[in-house]
């Protein structure tokens, strides 16, 4: 960069940093009701200075702003992003379905990632493979768990058609399984 453009940058920031320092007073002198000039009504300073949300207990007080205070992002889905879901990526297969999910778009896991058949839907979890669907948990297999052609999840053949491209004869197809529910979490922790 030459002098020139140096010198040029300098005198740009120093303009800007004059031209905020200004503003912030005049912003401050203006009166609060309708002015004769415009006619228009001058918003107030909010009394009490916003919060970073982001940043937790010992949040840095923010400039005051004029006008309305602008919506917090929501804590909880800040805390969200910052838990540690389990993935776990292998082979899945497929099978004709659970009883009372027949036809159904609907997974089994091994006992060791929370499967287990109740007549009732045990959970959710993504299942990758050439596209991510949110899918129930309705059963358990036993999905050759410690050999060497274990299998992470059986998917019902509607769940198979809606993650793979794959035809069903394929019979099985590299996924990650997504453990979003807390039990089914849990579950594969202990395992």
């Amino acid at each position: 960069m030459t002098n020139r453009a140096v010198a040029l940058c300098a005198a740009l920031l120093i303009g800007l940093v004059r031209a905020a320092l200004l503003g912030a007073s005049a912003l401050a002198s203006e009166p609060i009701g309708p002015t004769p000039a415009t006619g228009s009504l001058a918003r107030p300073l909010s009394a009490e200075p916003e919060m970073d949300v982001l940043s937790g207990a010992g949040a840095v007080p923010r400039a005051r702003t004029v006008g309305p205070k602008p919506r917090p992002v929501a804590r909880s889905r800040v805390a969200r992003r910052a838990t540690r879901v389990p993935v776990v990526a292998g082979t899945g297969s497929n099978y004709p379905g659970t009883a009372g999910f027949i036809g159904a778009a609907t997974v089994a896991l091994p006992s060791a990632m929370g499967g287990r058949y109740t007549g009732a839907v045990q959970g959710h979890v993504t299942v990758c493979a050439d596209r991510c669907v949110r899918l129930p948990a309705v059963d358990w297999c036993q999905c050759h768990w410690g050999e060497a052609e274990q299998r992470v999840v059986d998917l019902s053949y509607a769940a198979w058609e809606l993650v793979s491209d794959r035809p069903l004869s394929a019979g099985l197809v590299e996924v990650r399984v997504i453990l979003h529910d807390p039990a089914l979490a849990a579950a594969w922790r202990r395992g």
